[in-house]
Order: structure tokens, then sequence, then C-alpha cells
């Protein structure tokens, strides 16, 4: 009878074990890999969703009038041709205006748009820069007073207009101001040239939406706002030298001289103006759901790998085997996390959208592994780690400068910890 030697049997046994774990590991690693076809397909959704917001953003833009930004007032005298036509910037521009949001509403959307009554007073002067052989080749009488909008929708009345104490009329012609139509006046510059001083006076009734630019035009630019907007993001070349920020709006000063301008107070044509760098504030209220779901679908697939990794640990520690099937099914319901979060999302606070997708997802799965593995406290420590995991990306989303540092840590300690549990795993043989 032959002899059976128990050390080969044992090594045997060791090795068809060795090689299962090792075809469940790829079949793992085959899922994971699948499931970033369901990842690239949530990405191309809240791309949609996000394009389908920018549409109807534009929609009520178009209708309600667009993002204004102001030019002028500016001088305007011709010259006998072209190349002497000259454009003459304000003394000072004195800007001062109440603007009034408002919320409307384009399907499940929100959006900002704004009315507002801006006063923009001051004076022309004659500029040094301008020689007395350069008055000869203008036409004095054919001189005109310009002023531009972005957006001639966003007029909700005639703007009226005095100058040196006179009501005068804007009307519409073909003339431009660096990026935009003008309006125009005729204007007697007999003032101009007695007393070297033109006084002026508008007042815009004016609705926009998102933002409200000006360009510093004047020698002296002051510009003063009041809003009931919470949100302001001021932004351009200049910022405010004076703001102040509430929970009911903000209050903010602009003070731009000529020096700080990269453009000259007497220029030669209008489309010198379009160097000239707009500052001013964003009202728009910040609506970042479909950034922050973005970047919590890229973290999707680190979720998922750390996930199955303990699911297996916990499937060899307590020798319960876990088909391949039913590894897809919690990767599906890890990936369907993210479907949760872009729908509440569009409706409720991001924070709520996230905690109410994480707990219905975390208690799937609790649920399910406690079934699988017919143990309360293995399921429990799976909804454990996959809470703290779910707290773990919220946190680095948040913290932005910081995301990277704390990321890398976290991710650090995750993979010692993983590395220190598979050190407690019998890999081999069953104990």
């Amino acid at each position: 009878m032959e002899n059976i030697n128990p050390k080969n049997i044992l090594s045997d046994n060791n090795s068809r074990s060795s090689l299962k774990l090792g075809i469940k590991l790829l079949l793992i690693l085959i899922i994971s890999i699948l499931l970033l076809i369901p990842q690239a397909i949530i990405m191309d959704m809240v791309n949609e969703r996000s394009n389908t917001e920018g549409l109807a953003n534009l929609e009520v833009n178009e209708k309600w009038g667009n993002g204004q930004t102001l030019t002028g007032p500016v001088l305007f005298i011709p010259g006998d041709s072209t190349a002497n036509n000259l454009y003459i910037l304000p003394e000072t521009l004195d800007i001062d205006g109440n603007i009034n949001s408002r919320t409307l509403k384009r399907g499940i959307y929100d959006f900002t748009v704004y009315e507002t009554a801006l006063t923009l007073a001051g004076h022309f002067s004659l500029p040094k820069e301008l020689k007395a052989e350069q008055l000869k080749h203008l036409r004095i009488d054919r001189a005109k007073l310009l002023f531009a909008i972005s957006d001639f929708k966003g007029f909700s009345d005639n703007p009226a207009l005095v100058l040196d104490g006179q009501p005068a009329e804007l009307s519409s012609e073909a003339l431009h101001l660096g990026s935009h139509d003008a309006l125009s006046c005729s204007v007697d510059l007999q003032s101009l040239l007695d007393s070297g001083n033109l006084d002026y006076r508008i007042t815009v009734p004016l609705k926009g939406s998102d933002y409200l630019y000006f360009l510093p035009v004047g020698r002296t630019t002051s510009v003063h706002l009041v809003s009931d907007c919470p949100t302001p993001s001021f932004t351009g070349r200049y910022l405010p030298a004076q703001r102040e920020v509430t929970d009911q709006g903000f209050n903010a000063d602009w003070k731009v001289l000529a020096l700080n301008r990269d453009f000259a107070q007497v220029l030669n044509s209008h489309a010198e103006l379009k160097k000239a760098q707009p500052f001013g504030v964003d009202l728009k209220v910040p609506v970042e759901q479909y950034q922050q779901t973005t970047r919590s679908i890229k973290y999707a697939y680190l979720i998922i790998l750390l996930t199955f990794a303990v699911v297996f640990f916990v499937e060899i520690r307590r020798q319960t085997p876990i088909h391949p099937v039913q590894y897809a099914l919690v990767g599906i319901a890890l990936m369907l996390f993210y479907t949760l979060l872009l729908a509440f999302s569009e409706h409720l606070t991001f924070l709520l959208s996230y905690l109410i997708a994480s707990v219905m997802t975390i208690g799937l799965i609790t649920l399910f592994m406690r079934t699988l593995l017919r143990n309360t406290r293995a399921a429990l420590f799976i909804g454990l780690l996959l809470t703290v995991l779910y707290t773990f990306i919220y946190v680095i989303m948040q913290l932005e400068s910081y995301a990277l540092l704390v990321g890398s840590l976290g991710i650090f300690v995750i993979l010692a910890v993983a590395m220190y549990a598979s050190q407690k795993i019998n890999w081999y043989q069953k104990n």
C-alpha cells in the first residue's frame, strides 16, 4: 500500500486555497474595472444636467436682460478725417446705485436677476493733453456725448440726461463705444470752451442678471453700490476700497484713478476702450451642486476598492463565501449613491443631499451584508467603514486648498490599517 505523506496533502490544499483566492481577487478586480462604466455614465449625466441649467439661465437672461457693463459717458468730437477724431473722457465719474435683486424660477432652477437706477454724475474738462492745433481739425458743432451698456434690453425706462443743468435726450444711433453700441446726444461745447467745464448727470433705470460691471473712464472714477444681495463676488481688475457684506446685503465703494488705468484721457478711437479692464460685482447666487457632485464622483473608485477590500477581508476572516455577483451588487449600490446625490441636490442643499444619499446607501449595504454574513457585528463594521469614508470624502471636498494634503494623509492611514489587517488573515488555509 502506497504511503500518503500528510505534508503533501497539506501543500496541495494550500495551493488550491491560494488558487481560489487568486481567482476570487481577479474577479473582484474585473468587477471594479467594469464599474468604471457606470461611473462614466453618471459623470455624463451630471454634465448634462449642468448644461441644462446653463441653457435655462441663458433663456432667463435673454428675456430679462444679460449681465451689464457700463461704458461712459464719453465726449466724441469728429475731426475733418477719421484720424483726427477725438474721444475725451470725463474728469470725474461718480456712480451711485441701489441694486434690488430678485429670484426668477425656470423649471427646478432659480436664477438671480436685478433692477437698479444708477446715477452717473461728474464733469468734463478740456484736457491738458489736447493741443490747440488739434482743435483746428475738429468739428465742434457735431460733438456728441456717448454712453453705452452691453444689453439694451436692460433699459426699464428711458435714461435721463442733464447737461449743464439742462435736460437732454439720449437716442440710439449707429455709433459704438468700446465693444458696445452707444446712445448719443448732441452737445453744445461752447460751455466747455468758455469755462473749461461741462457738467453732466445721467439716471439709468436698468435691469440685468448675473453681474454689473463698470469701465473706469473718469480721470477719477468712484462707484458706490448698495444691494440686498447677500452673496456678492467682487471681481475685475479693481477691488472695492471698502466693503461690508452681511446676511441682509452688501455695501461697497470703489475708487479708480487714471494712473491705475492703461489707456489715456484723450483717445483717437473708441476701440482703444476695448483694452479697458472692467470691475464690479457678480450677483449670481452660487450654485455648486453639480461641481461638488462631480468632485465626489472622482472619489468613487477609491470607495469601491476600499469597500471591496474590507468585504473580502471579512469574508476570509469569517470563512463565509460571498459570490462575485454579490460583490457586483455592492458596487452598484455604491454607484447608486451618486445618482441619489445628483437628484436630491437639485432640490435640497448639497450637505443635506449628501447626508440623505449616504444614509440610504450605507443602510442598504449594511443590511445586505448582515444577511450574507449572518453576523450583525461584521455588518455594522462595514457600515461604520462606509460612514468614515463618506465623511472623509465630504471633508476633503470642503477643504479645497488643503484637499490634497488631507486626502494624501488620509489614504496613507487607510493603507496602513489595511496592511496591518492583512497580517491577521490566514491566506492559505482554514483555521
